[in-house]
């Protein structure tokens, strides 16, 4: 069958649209048609899609429960975040404050793998086969088709491969949350040190594919980035305080991350039944990837429109591939702005790291503070945090991007003054309190400098931006507590506090830098 012949059979198709306006994803993959080999078969038949009438956009079905879905996932992210066990870990594995810090290390090593991999993985789980007539939850791999005689496939797996955004959300997102229970395993059965190295790398893996999903919320239009991020810091809050209170009684620590595991099992639950594709979703989906591969062969035919006929049967065999889209990767590192966001997320999630790391340790070693009650300080960090991030996340959409701009810059600069006021005043109490109002005043920087990274970047790179955010934020994460470990070590706990602040200073004066009304949108085509 010719590549004229593949025209005329599918513009014979009829796709009957609704009377309302639906928007439809552009696939990032750009699907492939294969010709059939049995060349004197009938063309498969390929039902006629009928987009069903909807209230609203196809792009943001079922948008309330995917965003509550959101929320809970981002909370068992931040759940066992805190800072609260790291003491234990350094008495049970004889560790001293470097070696520790070597666990966010690994954790960096794993979210860096994942930030690699999630355009690819994300790709290979969103592919269907184009004759599919019902929504399928296995990703169609077209290179197994070779492993298999022809006999045995069925036609739907000789017609082509096309790309599904929702598919591929609901996938990435169950085996993202399927590794992360580990996390919580092998903490729990921990002997070795090694063994911890090992929990982390998987965690941080797991939460890189999870964070791809900001650019999905920061697309809806409630803008809730800073709800979510909040949920993740009310995570972090309500770990340490259960934790501590489960120890007080005499539990050992490892039990809490194993009772941990009833959380994981009600997020797969309530993963699947809110990011499962609707009929709409599969429909729009397949649509958009048989109307691209009809653009590509009207294209093929005009320009092979005077080809003999002897060439088109020497080419039944083979596979048509529509052109290939941009490397959406490279084309976000070519962009300067996408670099200062990157840089400055970095910082900020490096300095959040410190604090919440060793406040604990800290006010055990500096401080002299009661051990029963320490790990409530943690605590009060992160639920400072969530706080500031829920108030963040309601009155966002009422501010221009100055404001939002001028508040982050009011929000460093109390954040170094807090720390200069925990490094003059001794009392376990008033410090404990002093971490609660930086985390509070930390609150919104990171969604804030999301939600502005978005409204610079075009929006086919924000997939992907947000996995270099993450990665670079969980890359200072790493870095920044594995310095703080090895001068604490060193020079003695009572630095930490020095180095908080120089983090501090550092991240005024590189917000300053930022312009304070919104810059022209970053175009794809000039950086292409």
């Amino acid at each position: 069958m010719s590549d004229k012949d593949n025209l005329d059979y599918f513009s014979s198709q009829h796709y009957i649209h609704s009377t309302t306006t639906t928007a439809v994803n552009t696939p990032s993959e750009i699907p492939t048609y294969n010709k059939l080999e049995d060349t004197s078969a009938d063309p498969p038949v390929i039902p006629d899609l009928t987009l069903a009438t909807t209230s609203g956009s196809v792009e943001f079905e079922r948008l309330t429960i995917r965003l509550v879905c959101s929320c809970f996932v981002y909370f068992l992210c931040g759940w066992g975040d805190g800072g609260t066990v790291l003491p234990y870990f350094e008495l049970d594995f004889h560790l001293t404050t470097m070696t520790s810090s070597l666990c966010y290390a690994t954790q960096t090593v794993g979210f860096a793998l994942g930030t690699i991999l999630v355009e690819r993985v994300m790709k290979l789980f969103g592919q269907f086969w184009l004759l599919d007539e019902e929504r399928s939850y296995l990703p169609a791999i077209p290179a197994l088709r070779r492993l298999i005689p022809n006999r045995f496939l069925s036609p739907r797996k000789s017609s082509g491969v096309g790309y599904s955004e929702a598919k591929s959300r609901l996938i990435t997102l169950l085996v993202s949350s399927m590794i992360h229970p580990c996390f919580f395993i092998i903490l729990g059965l921990s002997r070795r040190f090694s063994d911890l190295l090992i929990a982390y790398a998987l965690v941080g893996f797991a939460r890189s594919l999870m964070t791809g999903k900001n650019a999905y919320v920061a697309s809806t239009p409630s803008k809730g980035l800073g709800i979510i991020l909040g949920f993740w810091s009310s995570g972090s809050f309500l770990a340490p305080l259960v934790c501590q209170t489960i120890m007080a009684t005499g539990v050992p620590w490892r039990h809490f991350y194993l009772g941990s595991l009833v959380l994981s099992g009600i997020n797969i639950a309530f993963l699947i039944w809110a990011f499962r594709p609707t009929v709409n979703e599969f429909e729009a989906d397949k649509k958009a990837a048989i109307d691209t591969i009809k653009s590509a062969l009207a294209s093929e035919t005009t320009v092979a429109g005077t080809a003999s006929e002897g060439k088109e049967d020497a080419s039944k065999s083979e596979s048509f591939h529509a052109p290939q889209p941009a490397n959406t990767l490279a084309l976000a590192c070519r962009m300067p702005y996408q670099w200062a966001f990157s840089v400055f997320s970095g910082l900020y999630n490096g300095s959040e790291t410190t604090m919440s790391a060793f406040i604990v340790t800290f006010l055990l070693g500096a401080r002299a503070a009661n051990p029963s009650t320490v790990g409530y300080a943690g605590s009060g960090f992160w639920g400072g945090m969530a706080v500031s991030r829920f108030l963040w996340g309601y009155f966002t959409p009422k501010l221009t991007y100055t404001q939002r701009k001028h508040i982050i810059h009011g929000c460093t600069s109390v954040a170094f003054l807090m720390s200069l006021l925990i490094l003059l005043i001794h009392s376990d109490t008033e410090n404990s309190f002093g971490a609660a109002i930086v985390g509070l005043v930390y609150g919104p920087i990171y969604p804030a400098s999301l939600g502005l990274s978005t409204e610079v970047l075009p929006r086919e790179v924000h997939m992907v931006a947000m996995a270099i955010n993450s990665a670079m934020a969980s890359f200072a994460s790493a870095l920044m507590p594995f310095i703080a470990g090895v001068i604490l070590t060193d020079f003695g706990v009572k630095n930490l506090i020095y180095m908080t602040m120089a983090q501090g200073a550092a991240m005024t004066v590189l917000w300053a830098l930022f312009p304070s009304s919104p810059p022209s949108r970053v175009s794809s085509s000039s950086n292409a």
